[in-house]
């Protein structure tokens, strides 16, 4: 009996410990000589304001809310299936944005991404103005109803299973549109489309 309590004491004390922020300490025993970051399916539930990542980080299937402030990403971002809400202003990613299932509602202006932003299955629900997207950009089964005013997206154009219905004035996608069987009932007037639409 008192080993069984024993146990169930020390199981307690360390599912509480694990649940604790994530500090500098712990993070060594999660980074790679090649400087990436892989928290994938671990119980940590925040991340250090001021994190700078030399390679890529993965916090895929975390419950981890918020991404820290003045985070700098050397490589991608990879936060599908997690329970992320909010993206802090100033955040720098040189690679690729994955949020794919995650609990994101808002893209907010001020976040540099240097390669495809993959919002599919998230909750996202509006799009900074004049949003600049250096390669693809997925927003298929979102909520959202519209895109913003000048948009520029230098790859490929998601939003099958969106409530997109209709395309702001202008708008630039440098590869193809997948309507992905949505009805658009309003093209811009201002349309720079360098590859095709399929639907």
């Amino acid at each position: 009996m008192k080993a069984a309590l024993l146990f169930l004491t020390l199981s307690l004390l360390s599912t509480h410990a694990a649940a604790e922020p994530l500090d500098y300490y712990r993070m060594l025993n999660h980074l790679d000589n090649y400087g990436n970051l892989d928290l994938r399916n671990k119980p940590y539930t925040a991340l250090p304001d001021g994190l700078q990542v030399k390679g890529n980080l993965n916090i895929a299937k975390t419950s981890i809310e918020r991404l820290p402030k003045g985070l700098d990403i050397q490589g991608s971002l990879d936060a599908s299936n997690s329970k992320l809400k909010r993206i802090e202003k100033g955040t720098k990613i040189k690679g690729f944005a994955n949020l794919l299932g995650s609990e994101l509602t808002r893209w907010p202006g001020g976040i540099q991404v240097g390669g495809f932003i993959n919002l599919t299955d998230t909750k996202v629900t509006s799009l900074p103005p004049r949003f600049y997207v250096k390669g693809d950009l997925s927003v298929i089964r979102t909520p959202l109803e519209q895109l913003p005013e000048g948009l520029t997206v230098e790859g490929n154009l998601f939003i099958g299973g969106s409530k997109i219905t209709t395309f702001p004035d202008t708008m630039t996608v440098n590869g193809n549109i997948f309507l992905g069987g949505n009805v658009v009932t309003k093209w811009p007037s201002n349309l720079t489309l360098g590859g095709a639409v399929a639907r």
